[in-house]
């Protein structure tokens, strides 16, 4: 197995135990507030730029931003259809539809698919991962403040947030930054070789940002007690998303590891991404950590394993 699969692994469990390490040490919370809004407004959005600036169009590849489609809004529909009334409180209810709906599509999945197919695999992840960025910014941004709106204590004396002003905030200045990459790519403007380099460093410090937190307010008896409460979200996340996105795409791609690079997206476990959201936006935390943690667990042991079973014996 390639040594770059256990970069990821020192990605993710060293700055949780940063994280848990500054909760111990008395660090404010609001400083780790400002760190999450740091990823999202700046690193977040660069990442953005420079990933859209190297797009190349061609017609298999077009599948591969449009996928993030199903992936995220089967959940959607699954949830407002079957799952809304599994929790009373609008707080516990934002936290489960985007715990849901949000893959950590750009670090597991990338770097599983970097394992199994090298710079193409995660090149392929990366395009399905950057256009959930718009997701989150324009959709599940929106939607938690409307959760937390309706949860509030205070919801009654609270001026309702228009749609307009959810938009309009700091934390979708992401999608400028597609809207900017679109750009320099399309008028064919050349990618300076520092900024690519930059890029690498910022997607390690944008893993560091985003765990750094979620390390901070992890409290591993919450993680137990909504596990058994979340079971719904496997069978969606770990079957029925990488069986659907499979069908789909093998009406428009003939690339095996295209295909692969879908499924692994598919079947990403809860985002880091949804944790920042409850914690930007007043939502349930333990229960979005509760399902980022035991979510990751069960993709890291098993699907992940399963897959790459499935290409070693030419299955993909």
């Amino acid at each position: 197995m390639d040594s770059r699969f256990f970069i990821v692994f020192a990605d993710i469990l060293l700055p949780l135990l940063l994280g848990m390490a500054l909760r111990r040490w008395g660090l404010s919370r609001e400083i780790l507030r400002m760190v999450i809004k740091a990823n999202v407004v700046c690193v977040a959005t660069f990442l953005s730029l420079v990933s859209f600036w190297s797009v190349h169009v061609t017609k298999e590849l077009l599948w591969l931003p449009i996928s993030i489609i199903p992936i995220c809004f089967i959940p959607v529909l699954i949830f407002y259809g079957f799952q809304k009334d599994r929790f009373r409180n609008p707080l516990d209810q934002g936290s489960y539809m985007i715990s849901m709906m949000l893959g950590n599509i750009g670090t597991l999945a990338g770097l599983c698919a970097y394992v199994l197919y090298g710079e193409k695999g995660f090149a392929y992840v990366q395009l399905i991962a950057v256009p959930q960025i718009l997701v989150i910014v324009l959709f599940c941004f929106p939607v938690a403040q409307r959760f937390y709106e309706m949860g509030a204590q205070r919801a009654m004396e609270m001026k309702r947030t228009s749609f307009i002003k959810l938009l309009l905030t700091p934390n979708q200045l992401p999608a400028l930054g597609v809207a900017a990459g679109l750009l320099l790519s399309g008028f064919h403007v050349e990618r300076p070789q520092a900024v690519g380099t930059l890029f690498t460093i910022l997607i390690h410090m944008s893993a560091w940002m985003g765990m750094m937190p979620v390390g901070y307010d992890l409290r591993l008896g919450s993680v137990g007690t909504y596990a058994f409460k979340l079971w719904p979200i496997f069978p969606v996340k770990f079957i029925l998303l990488p069986a659907i996105l499979y069908g789909l795409t093998t009406l428009f791609v003939t690339d095996p590891a295209m295909m692969t690079c879908v499924v692994l997206s598919a079947g990403a476990p809860t985002a880091i991404f949804a944790v920042a959201a409850a914690q930007l936006y007043g939502l349930n935390v333990d229960l979005a950590e509760s399902s980022f943690v035991t979510t990751t667990l069960a993709f890291l042991f098993v699907l992940y394993p399963l897959v790459y079973w499935w290409v070693g014996f030419g299955v993909m």
